[in-house]
């Protein structure tokens, strides 16, 4: 069935599985499993798994457009959550001053009997 289908770059097919049959119309519903593959500016393969569930009367245009929607939308992903601006020294140093309050707080709140002072 998935022999002419587009899949964009990155993106592996990893078969078809059988989900039921569609109550409206007695139709056999299948998922189709991929797998897309996204690096970040640093080159840090990222992965996800995507199912798309569809319908015998499903085109294969309509399968090959949902799963490039799919496949841009990962890749968005990682793009914004990857390629993020690495801290200046001033806020290096925010950072390391919250961290250390936050240690010296958990010691003390393991000192106390209860496990609940915040000091």
């Amino acid at each position: 069935m998935l022999k002419d289908l587009w899949t964009p770059a990155g993106a592996a097919y990893q078969g078809v599985a059988s989900a039921g049959r569609n109550a409206e119309t007695g139709g056999r519903v299948v998922t189709h499993n991929f797998v897309l593959k996204a690096t970040d500016k640093f080159g840090v393969e990222h992965k996800t798994r995507v199912s798309i569930v569809s319908d015998e009367d499903m085109s294969h245009g309509q399968l090959a457009e949902m799963m490039g929607n799919a496949a841009e939308s990962f890749k968005e992903k990682v793009r914004t959550k990857y390629n993020k601006r690495p801290p200046t020294p001033e806020e290096k140093k925010e950072i390391g001053k919250a961290l250390n309050e936050f240690r010296t707080r958990a010691l003390r709140r393991i000192q106390s009997t209860n496990g609940k002072i915040y000091y």
